[in-house]
C-alpha cells in the first residue's frame, strides 16, 4: 500500500505544517535580515537606501524549508526630520508544497533626543499561503481495486480551499546610544497584532497569536582594528518561543570616509526558554565598500539530529548600501572681529 503522501511520510507533512503555522519565517542571521526583524529597522543605517537579499534552505533530507527574501528601504529628510519608506518580500516553501507569501510595505521615523537614537516603525502588508492539494492524498481517496491510493479522485473536503490571504500588522521600536568603547542598541517588535484568521478551512477560526520580538545588539570597540558583536533575539508567540544569541568578531581592513572594509565570524546558539538547544549557528562574512555578503550554518543539536544526521541549515544574506549624500557637519556661525 503506498503512503497517504508520495514526498514525504504523513506524520512529517504534518509535523512541518504545525511548525509553519506556530512560527514566522525566520533567518539565523536576522541581524543580517533587518526589516523582517524590526519595523523600526527601516531606514536605520547611514546612507540613502539600501537593497537587501536572504536565503536559507534547511533540513534537505526531509524536503523542509526553503525562505527567500528580497527588499529595501529609503530615507528622506523633509524639514530636516527621518523618515524612511521601505518593502520585503518573502517566499517560503515547507514540505515541498506549502507555500508562503508575503509583501511588506514599512515606514519609520527616526529623532535624536539628548544622545539617544530612537526609532519607531509599522509595516502593513499581504500574506498569501497556498498548499498543492493533487500532490498529496487523502483517506477518502483510497482506491479499492488497486489497493493504493489514487489523488485523482474525489477527497470530500468541500470545506478546505487551496490559497487564502490575509492583512497583516507589525509595529517595532528601538532605542541607541554610543557609551564610550560601548555602543548597544535594544528594540522590540510586535507582530500580528490584528490577530488575521489563519486557515485553509472556510468554517474554521484560527486567529494568528500575537508574536513578541525583543531584540539586543552591543558593540564593544576593543580598538581601531577589533569590534565585539554581540546579538540577542527573543521571539515569543502562544507557548512557543526561540532564542538566538551569540559573538561575531569583526576585524577592520581599513576605513574610508563612509566604508569600513571589514571580515566577520562568530558562533551562535538557538535554543528556547523552557526547552533543550536547537542548533548551533556557524557564521561568516565581509564588508567591502557598498556591500555586506554573511553566510552561516546550522549545526541540529535538537532530537531531529538523526533523521538529519545532525544537519541544519545553510544560510546567505547580500546587503548593498548607497552613499549618504546628507551632510552630517553643521557650520556654527560666529562673529568677526
Amino acid at each position: 500500500m503506498k503512503k497517504f503522501f508520495p514526498n514525504i511520510p504523513l506524520l512529517t507533512l504534518l509535523f512541518l505544517v504545525s511548525i509553519s503555522f506556530a512560527q514566522d519565517i525566520h533567518f539565523s542571521q536576522y541581524y543580517l535580515s533587518p526589516l523582517t526583524l524590526n519595523p523600526a529597522n527601516t531606514g536605520n543605517y547611514r546612507g540613502d537606501y539600501r537593497l537587501m537579499g536572504n536565503y536559507r534552505t534547511q533540513w534537505r533530507e526531509l524536503n523542509a524549508f526553503n525562505s527567500f527574501s528580497a527588499g529595501g528601504d529609503f530615507n528622506v529628510f523633509p524639514k530636516n526630520m527621518n523618515f524612511s519608506g521601505g518593502i520585503i518580500f518573502l517566499n517560503d516553501k515547507s514540505g515541498g508544497n506549502l507555500s508562503v507569501n508575503k509583501i511588506l510595505p514599512s515606514a519609520a521615523y527616526h529623532v535624536k533626543v539628548n544622545g539617544y537614537k530612537l526609532h519607531f516603525g509599522l509595516q502593513p502588508g499581504l500574506v498569501i499561503k497556498s498548499i498543492d492539494f493533487y500532490s498529496h492524498s487523502f483517506p477518502n481517496q483510497l482506491n479499492w481495486e488497486k489497493g493504493g491510493f489514487d489523488n485523482r479522485l474525489p477527497n470530500n473536503e468541500p470545506n478546505a480551499g487551496q490559497r487564502f490571504a490575509y492583512f497583516d500588522l507589525n509595529l517595532g521600536s528601538s532605542v541607541s546610544k554610543r557609551f564610550g568603547k560601548w555602543e548597544p542598541e535594544f528594540g522590540f517588535a510586535l507582530f500580528h497584532i490584528n490577530r488575521p484568521n489563519e486557515s485553509f478551512l472556510s468554517d474554521k477560526k484560527n486567529p494568528l497569536p500575537i508574536r513578541q520580538a525583543h531584540m539586543l545588539k552591543v558593540n564593544y570597540h576593543v580598538n581601531q582594528k577589533v569590534i565585539l558583536q554581540f546579538h540577542s533575539m527573543y521571539g515569543y508567540t502562544a507557548k512557543s518561543s526561540d532564542w538566538v544569541s551569540g559573538v561575531n568578531l569583526e576585524y577592520v581592513l581599513s576605513q574610508h570616509a563612509f566604508f569600513t572594509n571589514s571580515v566577520f565570524g562568530g558562533l551562535m546558539w538557538r535554543s528556547g526558554i523552557l526547552r533543550n538547544s536547537d542548533a548551533g549557528i556557524a557564521t561568516i562574512g565581509f564588508n567591502f565598500k557598498n556591500y555586506t555578503l554573511g553566510f552561516s550554518y546550522d549545526v541540529t543539536f535538537s532530537q531531529l539530529k538523526t533523521t538529519v544526521n545532525s544537519r541544519g541549515a545553510f544560510e546567505m544574506a547580500l546587503i548593498y548600501r548607497g552613499k549618504s549624500t546628507r551632510l552630517n557637519q553643521k557650520v556654527i556661525p560666529c562673529e568677526r572681529y
